[in-house]
């Protein structure tokens, strides 16, 4: 082990960074403005996740109490979406996890640890320690970066898809109170059909008014799944590879040495003269 004042640098800055880390970092971070707007984004995410959960159970309970069954099926593919609710909310808390417990992690552990790898690498030049400290320090910096930049990145660039969410959820919850109004109501004067096409005026007359309302409705909840799905899990996984890889290949950067010129002994060079000296010149045939 040499010692160098170029080692002894490199220790002294990756020690800084250690000290950084943990006695700044770790508590401006997660105060920060950027970090608190993560964490109210994904509050507000999880009570969408929760309301449209609630309105589609109290759409499908609505038509399973209608006579005859003749909504049942309606109902069932409606109860069968909160499958994806539970994993969009597990999947919104794990994230927001992240942001409150895993930056607080990254910046008190998983850094410094990188840290010193790399300082362990530099006094023993094994490339196994650096290995490990890339490894460390990619972590580290995703954990820090990545949720809230995706989180701030969705509501940006998906606001429209997530009015036409919250359109989706109030047209929804529109149905299911009708369907409860008409069960309530007291007027024996009409049929509960006749009840449901009065509630449920289109194109076609009779009972298929309710059932073309809520074909409708069950289209747009698959749609606004399939954008929930996106925006809560789908993103988020694309830009943590994306990122990851970007970290990855800056890590792996290797700074070329520029070449110098290399004066040799004067022994030496009086050697390769000579050898130069022996080698026949070609004859000029112009």
């Amino acid at each position: 082990m040499k010692f160098t004042t170029e080692k002894l640098a490199k220790t002294l800055f990756l020690i800084l960074i250690m000290v950084i880390s943990i006695n700044v970092l770790t508590v401006k971070i997660p105060e920060s403005k950027y970090v608190q707007q993560t964490i109210d984004h994904l509050e507000k995410s999880q009570n969408t996740v929760m309301t449209f959960s609630g309105t589609t159970l109290t759409t499908s309970l609505a038509l399973s109490a209608l006579p005859d069954d003749f909504a049942s099926p309606l109902a069932e593919t409606v109860s069968d979406l909160n499958t994806y609710f539970i994993f969009m909310f597990a999947a919104l808390f794990v994230e927001k996890l992240i942001v409150v417990e895993g930056t607080k992690i990254a910046l008190t552990w998983i850094i410094p640890a990188a840290c010193i790898l790399y300082i362990l690498n530099v006094w023993s030049t094994r490339d196994i320690f650096k290995s490990f400290a890339n490894k460390l320090m990619i972590l580290g910096i995703s954990l820090v970066i990545v949720i809230p930049f995706s989180t701030h990145f969705t509501e940006h660039v998906c606001a429209n898809y997530m009015a036409y969410v919250d359109e989706t959820i109030a047209e929804t919850n529109n149905g299911a109170t009708k369907i409860n109004d008409i069960m309530a109501s007291d007027n024996e004067d009409s049929t509960i059909f006749d009840k449901l096409t009065d509630a449920f005026k289109t194109a076609i007359q009779g009972v298929n008014d309710l059932l073309t309302y809520f074909k409708n409705v069950i289209k747009k909840c698959i749609n606004s799944v399939a954008i929930l799905m996106v925006t809560t899990f789908g993103l988020p996984i694309l830009i943590l590879m994306l990122f990851r890889w970007l970290l990855s290949e800056l890590f792996s950067l290797h700074l070329s040495i520029p070449e110098t010129t290399i004066r040799l002994p004067h022994r030496i060079r009086k050697l390769h003269e000579k050898e130069f000296d022996r080698i026949p010149e070609k004859e000029d045939k112009s």
